[in-house]
């Protein structure tokens, strides 16, 4: 028999334990519960984490989860011909296509299980389009439709062992792409061919494509402080550095690095500042990576980019999708969003000191647990500023 041919979902696609699912839906179903909802509907997009969370499903197009407070869960997908795969994915039986419209499939469904006049939670309200939203209840007008979206977060953002297990294997493949830039880059690639080192380390072993920011100047006349969100066919040669920022996910669990690389030489002085203390700032903040900090904790401890004579660009530390919170230094654009820090949740530590010209600059950093002794990296790449191609 060919490999792979027989096999079921679970030996095809990664898969929770029963136990996990069953630890999932306990939580949300007691939320759902305190706030008196009979259902909640996800509205998904494309690797909607909500709708992952609970069907094990990575959405490639639009989706729609019918989850009651009792009975078994209904997702919708938009294309048809993406039902087969989906349902060796999921961990539910009934997936089905919702044809036409969604919200008129939603809606019947949820008319068919005797919700039609109940309380209803929609994840999220902050992303539902508007038409969506009012052609639900134009068709639900018994139903009271409310916000479920932060009570469905802070389930999600304190993650279990199984999780943690995932966001590991998520480092792991961040660091094959990081050993490949050290390995690989040379004189005379373009930004283009450094992505394309990126892709290649880590697609073969199951990693799915996150951000991959880059960005190359020259040490000695630098005009870029940070990682860019679009390649460009700029040139590295020997005296440039190489700035990344990088994301790789393990089955909708995602970790980020960033690391700088020098091109033929060592990095100059002020690079090499830089790089102290973005090590520096990163150490400080990881030590308070503690269950009780608070985001006035981890701004103070960034005070020594602007003691060094530097200031920043993007946000310091992050949670998923970058929000939850973003927090910068003293001198950044960012607010101060108050936050309180969990154990088992998972943030990004992403340093990025620069000129006060914001001509020269890097990022170094890591996601890392937070645990009762300090931030645990979820990476293994070492915090150093390696010299390639020589």
């Amino acid at each position: 028999m060919a490999a792979g041919v027989g096999l079921t979902g679970q030996e095809l696609f990664p898969r929770f334990s029963d136990a996990e699912y069953a630890r999932r839906y306990q939580s949300v179903r007691e939320s759902m519960e305190k706030e008196g909802l009979e259902a909640i509907v996800i509205c998904g997009g494309m690797g909607s984490p909500e709708v992952h969370y609970l069907v094990n499903y990575i959405a490639q197009s639009p989706c729609w989860l019918v989850f009651p407070r009792e009975g078994e869960p209904t997702c919708f997908l938009h294309f048809y011909n993406h039902l087969p795969c989906t349902k060796q994915q999921a961990i539910i039986e009934d997936v089905r296509w919702y044809g036409r419209s969604p919200t008129e499939t939603v809606a019947k469904e949820l008319s068919d299980r005797g919700l039609a006049s109940s309380r209803i939670g929609l994840v999220s309200l902050n992303t539902i389009s508007y038409n969506h939203y009012m052609d639900l209840r134009r068709r639900l007008p018994e139903v009271e439709f409310c916000e479920f979206g932060p009570q469905f977060t802070r389930i999600r953002q304190v993650r279990s062992d199984e999780e943690l297990a995932y966001l590991r294997r998520s480092g792991h493949l961040t660091d094959l792409a990081c050993v490949a830039l050290e390995e690989h880059l040379r004189p005379g690639m373009t930004e283009h061919d450094i992505r394309s080192l990126v892709y290649g380390a880590y697609l073969k072993y199951g990693g799915d494509p996150g951000i991959h920011f880059i960005a190359t100047t020259n040490m000695t006349d630098s005009d870029r402080c940070l990682p860019w969100q679009r390649t460009t066919p700029r040139t590295i040669g020997v005296g440039s550095v190489v700035v990344t920022e990088l994301t790789v996910s393990y089955w909708g669990y995602s970790t980020q690095i960033h690391r700088p690389f020098a091109i033929g030489r060592e990095p100059i002085p002020i690079y090499r500042k830089l790089f102290e203390v973005a090590l520096e700032c990163y150490e400080k903040i990881r030590r308070i990576c503690k269950p009780g900090t608070t985001s006035e904790e981890i701004v103070a401890a960034t005070s020594v980019i602007e003691e060094a004579g530097f200031t920043t660009y993007d946000s310091v530390f992050h949670g998923e999708r970058g929000k939850g919170p973003e927090l910068g230094t003293q001198s950044s654009a960012h607010p101060l969003e108050p936050w309180t820090l969990v154990g088992n949740m998972v943030h990004v530590i992403q340093p990025n000191p620069t000129t006060r010209d914001h001509r020269a600059g890097l990022q170094l950093g890591a996601a890392v647990i937070v645990k009762p002794d300090g931030g645990e990296a979820l990476h293994n790449y070492p915090f150093k500023f390696p010299v390639c191609g020589r």
